[in-house]
């Protein structure tokens, strides 16, 4: 603890906004991989079900299916299944109402890490000029008997305020990309899993059109 309190201390004013964007970006990362495990939820196997219901005319059984599994892929399928009777335009904006709430809740707070991202090393140049100027003010007056601590001391706050800004950088732009990653992937995967239903129900209707004309 002593050594975190000097560290914090040694890299001079400018640890006290990077500090705070450290606790604040961990707090959402935290929060994001919480809110990705409950919400992003791909729902491994559930397109299959649904289409070999749907090929049963199990609908019911459908939407049971779907409202037993979290996240957007089955809450977007449930959505096609009780929306069906309904034309493909209508089907597909209930899905986007459904969707768009799952994937707002997604972004939300990614925007903060893009930017800490790029403030956190900026920050940390601040720091460096803060601890260069002190540098050269203890240079100018060498005389003092103090001059060489003084000198170290601005030396010791550039290197911490810059190192600790381009860590917050790394870690946030990591963690900003994986976010982002994984959102992709769920709006891909969502989409794709609702084409193919709609399609499937699309084709299982002209079947069923064709056979009672045949009757």
């Amino acid at each position: 603890m002593g050594n975190v309190l000097h560290f914090i201390q040694a890299g001079g004013i400018i640890m006290i906004p990077l500090l705070l964007m450290s606790v604040a970006s961990v707090a959402i990362i935290v929060e994001r991989w919480m809110t990705f495990k409950q919400d992003g939820d791909l729902a491994d196997g559930l397109l299959k079900r649904v289409l070999r219901l749907t090929e049963d005319g199990a609908f019911d059984d459908a939407v049971r299916a779907c409202d037993s599994r979290s996240g957007p892929v089955a809450a977007c399928l449930g959505a096609v299944m009780r929306h069906r009777q309904l034309g493909v335009s209508n089907v597909e904006r209930k899905v986007q109402e459904v969707g768009e709430k799952y994937f707002q809740r997604l972004e939300r707070f990614l925007p903060v890490l893009d930017t800490t991202t790029t403030i956190s090393p900026l920050l940390g140049l601040l720091g460096t000029l803060f601890g260069m100027i002190g540098t050269f003010q203890a240079i100018s007056g060498a005389k003092d008997q103090n001059a060489n601590d003084r000198i170290l001391s601005g030396v010791g706050e550039a290197l911490y305020a810059t190192a600790t800004g381009l860590t917050i950088a790394v870690i946030c732009f990591v963690a900003y990309n994986y976010f982002s990653s994984r959102r992709r992937t769920i709006v891909q995967e969502t989409e794709q899993s609702v084409t193919t239903l709609i399609n499937a129900l699309i084709a299982q209707n002209q079947i069923e059109e064709r056979e009672s004309l045949k009757a």
